[in-house]
């Protein structure tokens, strides 16, 4: 059965409830929002969802950039991470396998189309909430980028558009080289992303909501799933231990770069939102990696919780900034 992609895309969405098309569902622009300062122990996200026109596009990077400079001198501060969403997962939604990676460049094409906006999620990391409260950097980011993201238009040219900012801390963390759970050891991984444009990596961050009640309880199930998520590949007999690549034609796929759980310190009502963010190879080796009975059966009691979601977008780096 063939489905035209548009209509894939707006049938994919349909389910997100509270979610965006861009992950989160866009709340409140002020700094103030943010509820700052918090007693949570560990390096902080101060994580944003914002959508830019295409003609601003040009001077949202530069305000990005020139944003960059101004943190990387502030004490504390561990990196920053510009994202562009490129696509959106199928295999997430348990859809059929024929369908695997039809919206794998969606938002891509929809910019090129002159349909849609870009999409961005913006990580800015800092050691700790002292060091990020006092960096001012919810304060930095409406100064220089807020004024670009604002609709067109004579009669509202002015007006910002609504985004989506949380601070998140990271539960749990992965690499090639092992899972990290403790603060220290989840900075050191902060301070080494995988993730350089020039690699041409894709990121992909599953947005989901669960009931704040119980939710630390939950984390136990979602650490499992990352670690098969983090070790597993396919075929066994992968040369290097890491897997064989992904293609639309195989089921093979290469261990991820990377994974991190990041869940928002604060509770949106009775809801808590989390961020399941992984770099992989390709799009291939994340897709493929979802028809793995594996990773399959690690999901389903994370899945079985999930009131909200799941939306998994998938993500090309645009700009990375690392400590000085």
């Amino acid at each position: 059965m063939n489905m035209n992609r548009r209509a894939f895309l707006q049938s994919s969405l349909a389910t997100s409830g509270a979610l965006a098309a861009s992950g989160f569902a866009p709340g409140a622009f002020s700094a103030q929002g943010l509820r700052e300062p918090v007693a949570v122990e560990g390096a902080l996200t101060l994580y944003t969802e914002f959508r830019v026109m295409p003609p601003q596009n040009a001077q949202a990077l530069s305000a990005i950039d020139a944003l960059a400079d101004e943190l990387r001198a502030r004490p504390g501060f561990l990196g920053l991470a510009l994202k562009q969403m490129s696509g959106d997962s199928t295999m997430v939604k348990n859809y059929p396998e024929r369908y695997k990676g039809v919206l794998a460049t969606a938002y891509l094409d929809g910019v090129q189309a002159h349909t849609q906006p870009y999409f961005y999620a913006l990580f800015i990391r800092f050691n700790d909430a002292a060091t990020l409260q006092a960096s001012g950097t919810a304060q930095a980011f409406d100064a220089r980028v807020l004024p670009h993201l604002t609709m067109q238009g004579a009669s509202s040219a002015t007006r910002p558009m609504a985004i989506y900012r949380g601070l998140f801390t990271t539960v749990a963390a992965g690499d090639r080289q092992g899972v990290y759970t403790t603060p220290e050891a989840i900075r050191t991984f902060l301070r080494r992303p995988v993730d350089a444009p020039e690699r041409e990596t894709v990121s992909v961050e599953n947005h989901v909501m669960v009931a704040d009640a119980g939710h630390l309880t939950l984390e136990s199930q979602v650490m499992a799933l990352l670690k098969v998520a983090q070790e597993t590949y396919q075929p066994a007999d992968a040369v290097d231990g890491n897997g064989r690549p992904g293609a639309r034609d195989n089921r093979h796929y290469r261990k991820a770069l990377s994974t991190e759980i990041l869940r928002n310190v604060h509770a949106d009502g009775d809801l808590r939102a989390y961020l399941m963010h992984g770099v992989w190879e390709s799009v291939w080796d994340h897709e493929n990696s979802h028809l793995d009975p594996r990773f399959k059966a690690a999901a389903a009691p994370v899945g079985a919780a999930v009131v909200v979601g799941p939306v998994e977008p998938f993500y090309i780096t645009r700009r990375l900034v690392k400590q000085a």
